[in-house]
């Protein structure tokens, strides 16, 4: 809990204004219930916004936090351990959020709508997924997690107000493209959140042990501790 505790506080920026985002979504969710509230957030569509949002979804694919991981590993190795815990948040996050899902088995939009005969149809349903595994968003959970370990990272102002609009526009995505309600979309970022922070206290953890210092110490000549204090500078 202390090291909980001692994450937020070097970054307090960051996790203040999650706070604010998750006070501002729990009100939307005790004003309309889900239905109205995924139609509300539904009603936006254009074809420009179609393709931007069908792009803007892709960052929080697996496939994008695993590339991009990768491509630090072999291309930025100063920053190698950014990339450990990147893939560290998004296992842990995704491992998570799977669990979840298959214990819920909350249905999709487009099958509680059929199931519950609402007189409601988008056109993105026909391309939005199905089956009953909506609840939690696991993009939305590994995006979170992802912004959550960089802001951990460089923990300048502008990077962490940047992180969070891509966090929630990605979020967004979910619910633009029919793929989730908003409930699905907020626990996702609450498991990214927690789940990132938690990445940064245990490969402080892991990396704190003599055997591990050793071995980074052998390809490595920046700072064991994390983050990078040169990029935390305000």
């Amino acid at each position: 809990m202390n090291s909980f505790l001692k994450v937020i506080t070097q970054n307090s920026f960051f996790y203040s204004l999650n706070l604010v985002l998750i006070a501002n979504i729990s009100f939307l969710l005790c004003s309309s219930s889900q239905a109205e509230g995924f139609i509300w957030l539904n009603q936006f569509h254009t074809a420009i916004l179609n393709f931007i949002f069908e792009s803007i979804t892709f960052l929080g694919d697996g496939w994008f936090i695993i590339v991009s991981s990768v491509f630090i590993l072999l291309f930025i190795k100063k920053h190698r351990k950014l990339a450990f815990i990147i893939l560290l948040s998004y296992i842990s996050s995704g491992i998570f959020a799977q669990i979840i899902k298959n214990l819920i088995a909350a249905p999709r939009p487009k099958v509680f709508f059929e199931l519950h005969h609402y007189k409601y149809y988008l056109d993105t349903f026909a391309s939005s997924r199905i089956g009953f595994n909506s609840f939690p968003s696991g993009h939305t959970a590994s995006f979170f997690a992802l912004a959550t370990v960089l802001s951990n990272y460089c923990k300048k102002r502008y990077v962490c107000i940047s992180l969070l609009l891509l966090s929630i526009l990605v979020g967004y995505s979910r619910i633009y493209l029919a793929h989730h309600f908003l409930m699905d979309v907020f626990v996702g970022a609450l498991i990214g959140v927690a789940f990132g922070s938690l990445s940064v206290i245990w490969y402080n953890k892991i990396s704190e042990s003599t055997f591990v210092k050793r071995k980074i110490e052998s390809f490595k000549n920046d700072s064991l501790n994390f983050p990078n204090p040169k990029l935390s500078q305000q």
